[in-house]
């Protein structure tokens, strides 16, 4: 015998009862080739990082879509683009409390442009180091899942945060965000004390008129149903540099270049 609902005994010996829970297999896979795989860089006065970053990149992935949205500095990238052959989005300055859902859709948007299966923001202080061996084959934001602040060591309530040097996002989990437009003003500017800015750090942020969109992509998410993993393969921090000498990781963040 065993304890049923409502503490009741259930009698199993005619067999168990079906069960309500589904047991979902959380299967990987290896990435085919480069066209499986686009990524996006946002940018603001960040030239000299920018060629450090795409340098790696491109020889890890030299054929993948790479797009560089420029958030409305007075730097040019032209150049740039041209000779790490990436697609260029010149844009006005949207991260900023006030039009931080168009930021965030603005970046979805890019990512999306493409068919490719897996979606990836970095950071222009983000290294690649080699290609990913596995990567999700179900619907999900992965990376390095933060549970707690690295600045005030505070509780980061649920969900727990996708580290923005480096997150990923199957196509389908991206489309399912941008298309059920939980990203909007009311949520993520009105309404931000409730939303994204589920810790004292990004209270903070936001109290000062900033935005952090890896609070913000993480939240969307977990508010759409989207699973959010964490992925071994990236380590990602806000200001520890992570060693990686045996190449244990694929991607890691921060190394910024002085």
């Amino acid at each position: 015998m065993s304890i049923g609902p409502q503490g009741r005994s259930a009698d199993y010996s005619q067999g168990p009862e079906a069960s309500p829970i589904d047991h979902m297999r959380l299967r990987m896979r290896v990435p085919r080739n480069d066209q499986e795989i686009a990524w996006a860089l946002q940018l603001h006065h960040c030239r000299p990082q920018l060629l450090w970053c795409l340098s790696l990149l491109r020889a890890q992935y030299p054929t993948s879509r790479v797009v560089l949205i420029v958030d409305g500095d007075d730097e040019e990238y032209g150049d740039i683009a041209a000779a790490y052959h990436c697609d260029l989005v010149r844009g006005v300055h949207l991260m900023a409390r006030s039009t931080c859902h168009l930021y965030v859709n603005r970046l979805l948007q890019a990512l999306l442009a493409g068919n490719e299966h897996y979606l990836f923001k970095i950071d222009p202080d983000t290294r690649v180091w080699r290609r990913f061996s596995l990567l999700p084959a179900f619907s999900s934001m992965f990376g390095t899942l933060e549970t707690t602040t690295e600045r005030r060591r505070d509780p980061i309530s649920v969900p727990p945060n996708v580290q923005g040097g480096c997150i990923g996002i199957t196509r389908d989990a991206a489309v399912d965000i941008l298309e059920s437009g939980v990203i909007n003003e009311q949520s993520c500017v009105t309404d931000y004390a409730q939303t994204w800015a589920r810790c004292t750090d990004m209270l903070a942020c936001a109290a000062r008129g900033r935005c952090c969109d890896d609070f913000i992509l993480s939240w969307a998410a977990h508010a759409v149903g989207v699973p959010l993993v964490g992925l071994e393969e990236i380590r990602s921090y806000w200001r520890r540099t992570v060693e990686n000498d045996d190449l244990r990781y694929a991607v890691t963040h921060p190394h910024k270049q002085s």
